[in-house]
């Protein structure tokens, strides 16, 4: 099974942030038991047919593997989160049905009783109330938000190069170090959070207002990346010797279970003025390792892997006329819009996870290449999600 390990707690003890994490283990199973209710017809307890219509041996159900978790399913609700539609609808529609008050004792199905028909009915009520709450509409606007990111990033590249003749182009990798606290600190802290996920358990299955979230949730880890990322792109008006042809940039946020939150950067410089990609690439990540993070954070620098990406090298100095490295490129930046577990699981409504930017210049001195000239404004392009 994979692990999405989306959530973070995030434990105040004394005068310090601790990030704790609480691995929604469930997500990527629960999304494939709903695609199985919202976008097939099957059951359980289903007979297979004879040539003649009889029935023949019991067919073995896609649905049976869920059964035993649908408990567990539900114990993924948290108020500190904004979940996609699908999932958003599981929750909905599990505090609504009777299944809720049998789930935890749902280990054994016995498919020739209750609990077959209780299941089955669960299913059925959720076909319905998908067709009546248009919850393939809901779910397809979803998945658009992000195609429309990929396609930002196809135009974000074709409007730099259609600028610049050629772009030196650097690729960063920006984490946290972890943090560590007296054992007397965490087990009150760890305490305080079961206790707020129980009461959000509870508030959930009985329908009580939940509308604003938990103190103990994983809002604040996030905020502390943001905070980083203003002050490293807010701050490189202030360190010309550094970002002075820096041309655009796109960022993204992730987590994961062993980095928690971190960023991954791309930087795009006026090819004509800067060719050391490795040595900037380093300065950059040493601007915002000492001066950004003052030491909380640490930096991989993506230029001096070479070996590491083979012939799907795009970094350092790109051409415009070059459409094969321009091709890696453009498949380099996808990484930064694709489409996630991440996704289906967000800190809050209309998070930004992800952006792409065209940062300002003076205008070029008449005479320069007509490429180059007339790039004035900040041509923001931001992700929708």
């Amino acid at each position: 099974m994979m692990n999405s390990d989306i959530n973070l707690y995030v434990i105040k003890t004394k005068d310090k942030y601790y990030t704790l994490p609480y691995f929604m283990d469930g997500i990527v199973d629960l999304m494939r038991f709903m695609n199985l209710v919202v976008y097939s017809d099957v059951l359980l307890n289903e007979e297979a047919k004879g040539v003649r219509g009889a029935s023949t041996k019991r067919r073995a159900s896609p649905l049976e593997e869920h059964v035993e978790r649908l408990y567990g399913y539900s114990q993924l609700y948290s108020t500190g989160y904004t979940f996609s539609p699908l999932i958003e609808f599981f929750f909905e529609q599990y505090r609504k049905h009777p299944i809720k008050d049998y789930a935890i004792t749902l280990d054994q199905v016995d498919l020739d009783g209750s609990d077959s028909k209780l299941v089955n009915d669960f299913v059925t009520v959720m076909r319905r109330e998908s067709l009546a709450s248009k919850l393939r509409k809901k779910i397809y606007d979803w998945n658009a938000k992000f195609d429309e990111s990929r396609k930002r990033m196809v135009d974000f590249e074709a409007e730099l190069f259609r600028r610049y003749a050629r772009l030196m182009v650097v690729r960063l990798d920006f984490n946290y170090h972890k943090s560590t606290f007296a054992e007397e600190e965490l087990r009150s802290a760890l305490d305080e959070a079961l206790k707020r996920k129980e009461r959000d358990l509870a508030d959930y299955l009985t329908g009580t207002d939940i509308s604003v979230p938990g103190a103990i949730e994983g809002r604040i880890a996030l905020e502390e990346v943001q905070k980083d990322r203003d002050r490293f792109f807010g701050n490189m008006k202030g360190k010309p010797s550094l970002f002075k042809h820096l041309v655009g940039y796109i960022w993204r946020i992730e987590y994961t279970r062993f980095s928690g939150y971190h960023m991954h950067v791309m930087l795009f410089f006026d090819g004509a003025y800067v060719q050391k990609h490795e040595d900037y690439a380093q300065k950059s990540g040493e601007y915002w390792r000492d001066v950004i993070t003052k030491g909380r954070g640490y930096f991989e620098n993506c230029n001096r892997k070479r070996e590491k990406y083979g012939d799907d090298w795009a970094l350092g100095q790109v051409d415009h006329w070059d459409a094969e490295k321009r091709g890696k490129l453009l498949n380099a930046m996808g990484y930064f819009s694709k489409t996630s577990q991440i996704v289906h699981v967000m800190p809050y409504p209309k998070c930004r996870l992800f952006q792409s930017v065209f940062v300002r210049r003076q205008r070029r001195v008449k005479g320069g290449r007509p490429r180059t000239r007339g790039l004035v404004g900040a041509d923001n392009q931001p992700s929708v999600y």
